[in-house]
């Protein structure tokens, strides 16, 4: 460590705190955990600021980033995924300016020893890191050595890793709100919805072999010790304090592990909230901890959203692959309550497992058929490192070295016995295909959607790369969409109520905004019987010149000419000026709908 860094007379240390989010497909998000430790290190006097690093930079773009900060300290924070971004950052600092540098999040408490064969940081701390960052701040403040404090790994002059116990996970109570300065909340609200994340508790008592929760519990001495609950008046004042913070917030979202753990907190919670907020707010749950009562409570108070783990609609997977313990018949009947109470309902999905086989893949499928979710998101499993899951795959010799960056995978690290990797990715795309289709039926608008009616279209150019179902985010709303990468046509045979109006929006994906090229005309044609085929709607689109199209432009188009008669109804992108480069055009939830019902519609949205 530089001396020259170490400061005196009891100087507060700056600390710079740097949270790597590169290439995960996520957009950006609010992070609790560095979010504590900044409100922990500024309630003791030491300022704090956040490098959020979601793109990649070059060492000396990053590098000015941190010297115009000019930290005493900076720690960093990572998930396995994006640990390769934080050695290469860390290995930056370390060379160039000598700074004392750190590193925690779940990468180091896990894979403690990964880290620290890596030999960029010489200082790890494990598990919760609020109190443990604080004393090493104030250790470098006082000029004294940090060797000691709990929960830190420090790689000593002669070489040797010096392991310190660890101390008990913090008492929530005691925590000063989390520091919602620290991060971009105008980025946040825009891609986000204006939704607000909190947590009221943290932990989780199960033990399920892909999660680091068996981990934590492990160096916790357990679950009774992992396992916190927030009085249900701090919670309270949390979300006064956000209300009062961000007035045009639009929901909630509480990132507790199991919101459900403890239903007698969640009825307090429930009179409380009921009593004094009328924000929708959503919770990650697992089957076994609900009953419809309890859903039912919850829905009153305010819920509209439940996030579930299915995981694998194999019950021999998630028994003796996964270690969880829930039935098919408990999945499914959780969800029919959902569907009962109005309640969204979303699902999280594994496939390439350790001994799953195609068939069981397919049941998986199946089980996502029978209880429909409103969104659905299919991952191809991998194994992280530390867990129970991970060392199985080790010892069977199924496991390849591969550093990937975003939970998405396209492809599996595994080498499965069971399944060819080729055949495997089939079966991810044929799943996600799926998984557009039961959410574009679930969610259809009008009396008949075009997205949720996609099996029927007919692709009359452009081909299967050019023409799917797709799900895109702008502005913080995810929509399932129809893609129609110009030069591309899809036609419909539609029977026309009277009265009718196709209703649609239209946009551009972000990603393509700042690309080169230009836009693309929208054009809709209808083809009656007897009559030549007419263009009822045509519109040049361009969000890469007209920032005011920049995100979801609504259209609507009276179809009551031909009311009665079956038509052919034709979507088609086209580029009759220059080329189509970087025209990702999308078509947002075509559909159909009658003018008396349409307009009731819009008076009960309003």
């Amino acid at each position: 460590m530089d001396k020259n860094h170490l400061k005196r007379d009891n100087e507060a240390m700056k600390v710079l705190l740097v949270y790597p989010d590169i290439q995960t497909l996520q957009f950006p998000h609010f992070q609790h955990g560095v979010a504590s430790i900044s409100a922990t290190l500024k309630r003791a006097g030491h300022p704090t600021s956040l490098i959020y690093l979601s793109r990649e930079l070059e060492d000396d773009s990053f590098i000015q980033e941190v010297q115009a900060y000019r930290p005493d300290l900076v720690a960093f924070s990572s998930t396995t995924m994006q640990y390769p971004f934080a050695r290469r950052y860390g290995a930056a600092i370390k060379s160039r300016l000598g700074l004392p540098i750190l590193i925690g999040g779940i990468h180091a408490t896990i894979a403690p020893e990964e880290v620290m064969k890596d030999q960029v940081f010489n200082d790890l701390i494990r598990a919760e890191g609020e109190y443990p960052l604080l004393e090493y701040a104030q250790a470098l403040e006082r000029g004294s050595d940090p060797s000691e404090i709990r929960n830190l790994w420090r790689r000593l002059p002669d070489g040797t890793i010096r392991k310190n116990p660890l101390r008990p996970p913090a008492d929530l109570e005691q925590l000063p709100l989390v520091d919602r300065e620290l991060f971009d909340n105008e980025v946040l609200m825009r891609e986000n919805d204006r939704q607000v994340p909190l947590m009221a508790s943290r932990g989780c008592p199960y033990a399920c072999t892909y999660c680091c929760n068996s981990v934590l519990s492990e160096l916790a001495g357990g679950a009774k010790n992992l396992v916190r609950q927030r009085r249900v008046e701090s919670v309270m004042a949390e979300i006064e304090d956000l209300h009062r913070r961000y007035p045009d917030l639009k929901s909630l979202i509480f990132m507790d592990e199991i919101f459900t753990l403890n239903r007698k907190w969640v009825r307090e919670f429930c009179a409380a909230y009921r009593g004094a907020f009328t924000t929708p707010f959503q919770i990650f749950l697992r089957v076994e901890t609900v009953d419809r009562e309890t859903l039912g409570i919850l829905r009153e108070a305010g819920l509209y959203s439940v996030i579930v783990g299915v995981e694998s609609g194999s019950e021999r997977i998630r028994r003796e692959v996964l270690n969880r313990h829930m039935t098919n018949e408990q999945i499914i009947r959780v969800f029919a309550w959902a569907d009962e109470l109005g309640l969204e309902t979303w699902d999280f999905n594994m496939i390439g497992l350790p001994t799953e086989t195609a068939a069981e893949i397919r049941e998986t499928m199946e089980i996502n058929r029978r209880i429909r979710p409103h969104h659905i998101t299919v991952t191809i499993f991998y194994p992280f490192p530390g867990t129970p899951i991970h060392e199985r795959c080790e010892a069977e010799g199924i496991l390849q070295v591969a550093d990937t960056t975003s939970l998405f995978l396209h492809e599996s690290t595994l080498n499965l016995p069971t399944i060819s990797r080729q055949r495997l990715q089939e079966l991810a795309e044929e799943f996600r295909g799926l998984a557009m289709q039961i959410e574009a039926g679930k969610t259809a608008q009008g009396y008949l959607d075009l997205t949720a009616a996609y099996e029927k279209a007919r692709v009359t150019s452009g081909g299967p790369k050019f023409v799917a179902l797709w799900q895109v985010r702008i502005s913080g709303e995810d929509r399932i969409c129809l893609l129609l990468h110009p030069p591309s046509a899809a036609s419909y045979t539609v029977a026309v109520k009277p009265q009718s109006l196709l209703r649609f929006s239209m946009a551009f994906s972000p990603d393509v905004w700042d690309r080169p090229g230009g836009g693309c005309l929208y054009r809709v044609k209808v083809k009656a019987p007897w009559r030549k085929e007419k263009v009822v709607f045509e519109r040049e689109f361009d969000p890469k010149r007209r920032p005011e199209e920049r995100g979801w432009v609504d259209a609507e188009v009276d179809l009551s000419e031909f009311g009665g008669k079956t038509v052919t109804l034709t979507l088609e992108t086209s580029t009759p000026n220059g080329p189509n480069d970087y025209c990702v055009a999308f078509w947002s939830r075509p559909h159909l709908a009658q003018k008396e019902a349409a307009a009731i519609k819009e008076r009960r949205s309003a």
